[in-house]
């Protein structure tokens, strides 16, 4: 299941990335079969820049 954002909790952007990016294959595939949802659908660079915030966000 997808972790929702909270905009007053920046561990919850991380959570959401961190979730998003191990989910990517079934969200990418849950996007594309949906037609009104492809404008959605994140490039290769996209999921890239989603790997750089969240080590960004990552708490060490």
């Amino acid at each position: 299941m997808v972790i929702r954002d909270v905009k007053t909790r920046w561990n919850y952007t991380e959570a959401m990335i961190t979730r998003g990016l191990l989910l990517r294959k079934a969200i990418d595939q849950w996007v594309f079969d949906r037609e009104e949802l492809r404008p959605l659908l994140l490039t290769t660079d996209e999921w890239k820049m989603l790997e750089s915030l969240g080590k960004i966000l990552k708490v060490r």
